[in-house]
């Protein structure tokens, strides 16, 4: 029987596209396009593709916080947490990419599959 710490170890992240260079981009948001907003590019929407991408850099997101889990989990520091209750959702996946580094590559893919996220300015 697997111990509590075996059993982390074995949760693994390895299998998500990172969002590091333009060719990983294109290609999580194309799958995204196609399999989670079940669309192709003669039928999708801006909203399609705003979803398409907000999946993309949530897939960044996600395996982040996973290896920062994983590695709490390994070294069990104190944590301290905080709620703030003025929270603005206005521009929250912009200022992700920002957050996260990836604004410019992001842009540059997109750029690329022939959508620019400031056409949607209540999207951004």
């Amino acid at each position: 029987m697997l111990t509590d710490r075996e059993k982390r170890k074995q949760i693994s992240v390895r299998g998500i596209a990172q969002v590091e260079n333009v060719a990983n981009i294109k290609k999580t948001f194309n799958r995204h396009l196609h399999f989670t907003m079940i669309k192709d590019r003669n039928v999708s929407t801006p909203r399609d593709y705003y979803f398409a991408l907000a999946h993309t850099v949530r897939d960044h997101l996600v395996s982040r916080w996973i290896r920062t889990q994983q590695h709490y989990y390994d070294k069990d520091p104190k944590r301290v947490y905080y709620l703030s209750l003025e929270f603005y959702m206005g521009r929250t996946l912009t200022n992700t990419m920002m957050n996260l580094g990836v604004q410019a590559t992001c842009d540059e893919a997109l750029y690329q599959v022939k959508y620019v996220l400031g056409n949607n300015p209540q999207m951004t």
